[in-house]
Formats: C-alpha cells, sequence, structure tokens
C-alpha cells in the first residue's frame, strides 16, 4: 500500500477500501455487505453514448407514433404513450395522471438527455458547463425512470384487454420495447468514474485520510473525504453530503406510517370501474384479483396480487423490523440486514405497476357504451403508499445497522479473505 492510493467507501455499510485496478469486465463488490461497489467497462464512455443516443431516438418514436390499439365491432381506440396519464386528468384525477407521465416519459427524457449532455463534450475531453448540476439531476431522476415498471404494466394491460376486444400493439410499442432494452444496457455499460475524471477534484487518498477517521461518502458520484462539521456539500458534484442521513430513523418512521395509512383507503376503495354495454361495478384491488382468477387468468392475478399486496405489505414490515433492530441495538447478522434493506428497496417501484395498468386501461378503453374503463380513487391512495414506501426506503441509512454492530465487536473489520479489496477502517 503507498500513500497516494484512491480510496472508496460502500454507500450502504461505510467500509472504506483502496481501489484497486480490476480486470475489464469485472465488478468489485463490497466484502463486508456485498453492495457492488465499482467495475471496469472497457470504453465505458464511448459505448455508454451510443446506446443512449439510440435510446433518445427510440424514446422519439415510441412517444409520437401509436402504442396500443384496440378493436372491436367496427370501432378503433389508439393510444398513446401519454394518453392514460391524459385519460386520467380527464376523469378528474389530475395527481396521478401527472405521477403517470413524469414516471413514464419525463424522467426517462432528463435522464437521457442529461446524460448525452455529458457525455458529448466527453467525447472531445471536456465536461460541460453546469456539469454538476446535470450530473444530479440525472441521479435524481434515474431512479422514478419507471420504464421497466410501465412495460409490465402494459402486458398485464394486453392480456386483461383480450376479453374485450382485439388489442393491436403499434410502432410506437415495439420501438418503447428496444428503447427499453438499450436503455438498461446504458445505464449497465456507464462507469461515473470515467466521467469524472476530467474533474479537477480528486478522490481522497491513503494520505489524506487516517484510519478509523469519520468520513463523509458523496452517494451522489462516490468522492470520498475526511469529515468535517464545515462539509455540507459535496466538492465534485455539488450534492448535499453528511456522514449519516439526519433524522433518518424518524423520517423513514413518519413515511411508514403514511404508508400504511394510504393502504387502508387504497385497499377498500374502487380502484377501477369496467362498464360493458352501460353496466358495470367497481372493483377494488382484492375483489378485481378475485375477478381474474374466476376468469381463468392466474398468471395475470398473481401479477397483480404481488405487485398490489404481497409487495407493499412485505416493504412495510421488513423497514418495519430494521427500524426496531437499530432501536433495540440489535448486532444479529447485520450483512443479512444489509441485504433485507436492499431487496426492499429494489422492488419497490414495482408496485406502480398497478397504477400503470389503471391508467392504460383508462386511456385505451373509450368506446362509449360498448366498454369504458373510469379509474377509481382507491389508485389514487395506492400511488400515494406506494411512493410513502419509496420516501422511507430512500431515508433509511444502512450504514446505522453496521455503526452498532462494529461498536460492540460481533462483527470483525476485516473478515474476508480477500487481498485485494480489504476495509481500511
Amino acid at each position: 500500500m503507498t500513500d497516494d492510493e484512491s480510496l472508496i467507501a460502500c454507500h450502504e455499510c461505510d467500509a472504506l477500501y483502496v481501489q484497486q485496478t480490476i480486470p475489464v469486465g469485472a465488478r468489485a463488490d463490497c466484502a463486508r455487505c456485498g453492495n457492488p461497489l465499482y467495475k471496469n467497462t472497457e470504453n465505458s464512455a464511448s459505448k455508454s453514448l451510443a446506446l443512449y443516443l439510440s435510446a433518445f431516438i427510440l424514446l422519439i418514436i415510441a412517444n409520437v407514433y401509436p402504442f396500443l390499439s384496440m378493436r372491436t365491432t367496427g370501432l378503433e381506440q389508439v393510444g398513446l404513450i401519454y394518453s392514460g396519464g391524459l385519460a386520467l386528468y380527464e376523469f378528474g384525477m389530475g395527481e396521478l395522471g401527472l405521477i403517470v407521465v413524469l414516471t413514464s416519459i419525463v424522467f426517462p427524457f432528463l435522464s437521457v438527455l442529461g446524460m448525452l449532455y455529458l457525455l458529448i463534450p466527453h467525447s472531445f475531453g471536456l465536461l460541460p458547463a453546469f456539469h454538476q448540476q446535470v450530473f444530479r439531476i440525472v441521479k435524481a431522476a434515474e431512479p422514478w425512470s419507471l420504464l421497466s415498471v410501465f412495460m409490465l404494466g402494459t402486458l398485464v394491460a394486453v392480456v386483461k384487454l383480450q376479453s374485450l376486444a382485439t388489442v393491436i400493439p403499434g410502432i410506437g410499442l415495439v420501438s418503447f420495447c428496444c428503447m427499453l432494452i438499450v436503455y438498461s444496457a446504458a445505464r449497465a455499460t456507464f462507469d461515473p468514474d470515467e466521467l469524472w475524471s476530467l474533474s479537477s477534484v480528486k478522490q481522497a487518498t491513503t494520505r489524506d485520510i487516517t484510519p478509523g477517521a469519520a468520513i463523509t461518502n458523496c452517494h451522489t458520484c462516490g468522492l470520498v473525504r475526511p469529515y468535517s462539521d464545515h462539509t455540507h456539500n459535496c466538492a465534485r458534484c455539488g450534492a448535499a453530503v453528511h456522514h449519516r442521513n439526519k433524522d433518518s430513523v424518524q423520517r423513514t418512521w413518519a413515511y411508514l406510517f403514511a404508508a400504511s395509512i394510504m393502504l387502508i383507503p387504497a385497499n377498500m376503495l374502487p380502484i377501477m370501474t369496467v362498464k360493458v354495454l352501460g353496466s358495470g361495478h367497481p372493483d377494488t384491488i382484492i375483489s378485481g384479483v378475485i375477478r381474474l382468477i374466476e376468469s381463468g387468468l392466474w398468471g395475470l392475478a398473481l401479477i397483480v396480487l404481488i405487485a398490489s399486496i404481497v409487495v407493499p405489505g412485505l416493504k412495510l414490515t421488513a423497514l418495519g423490523y430494521l427500524l426496531y433492530s437499530l432501536k433495540q441495538g440489535s448486532d444479529w447478522r447485520p450483512r443479512d440486514r444489509t441485504l433485507l434493506y436492499r431487496i426492499t428497496h429494489m422492488v419497490g417501484a414495482w408496485s406502480m405497476v398497478d397504477v400503470f395498468l389503471v391508467g392504460l386501461l383508462a386511456g385505451l378503453v373509450k368506446l362509449g357504451l360498448i366498454a369504458t374503463i373510469e379509474p377509481g380513487l382507491g389508485a389514487t391512495f395506492f400511488c400515494a403508499a406506494v411512493i410513502m414506501t419509496i420516501f422511507a426506503a430512500n431515508n433509511f441509512d444502512s450504514r446505522l445497522i453496521w455503526d452498532h454492530a462494529l461498536s460492540t465487536k460481533s462483527v470483525e473489520p476485516d473478515h474476508t479473505d480477500n487481498k485485494r479489496l480489504r476495509p481500511i477502517l
């Protein structure tokens, strides 16, 4: 170990490492909690630029051309991506329509455009003006770009509509599928270290930080710096930095409580009403699942059941348990508790599939007396509950799990045989 080796810190347990060179295509994971640290992608910037440019073109096509069409008894209804959000607004549920439009159109556009703004000048060896602000916007928008969830909602809508009419996929849907693949590949290929290699602010080295000292670990760009009471913003990207999330436990409890309250009307009030030939009755989430089972659509019923009932319930239970374990000062299996948090954080947004489903059906099934689908107030409360659980997961600081475990010596700081990635504590 030399005096000027770059350091990197794990976002989930705050273990500090010397950043080693790894083979092309490899990824370094935290030896203590298993969280991915960094990867080595050959020509990351140029590959990401090509993929993001392709995603931008496909995203435009997906939003301009017809997405889905349905045809029955000589009538045809053509829907675009934004038709669901617009239909929710027309039904007096503008707040729900706004969420659908933001997560399926606006945030993906912001992410792709922001990355193009950063990567095109980078290909000429430059960092553009306002690159710090743009990078922060991209990092904030990416978790809310729910393209995969929207795609699942579309597939569920297609299956559900088979009993009402003939569903015809449009050019927009084909382009959206291609864009989803390309966009996912672009995010997986991008290596932020290659972008920040042009910055004048460099990563802290072993000379800068004494083992055992507190650090600030920017969760936006990954910059590691010695902790100081006067350090409030990252010197490289400008994001707010902190040794630990302030009032993490209290804010997480507040969001969990709000989500629990929202889930009560979400499951009691109708989420949508299907009217065929002028007659129909409203369905709650549970009655909708039962109706799908009665129709023989077991697979679809299972998807809705897991996304709308099981996942929100398990997420509330998991986060509640993690908060309770912190209050009790538990040092039981911190790695497993961190993994539980990681899974909870990852799957939370998939509950939005029901919201997208309601929007898509309301925007597409508008055939007058023949068939209409009207969204219910339960969808608004359910969307609010899902957003509250996402905020709860985002506010929970998993590093608190390790603080107590290390303070009680229940976890050895250097418990791994991996000599290349060994925590420096």
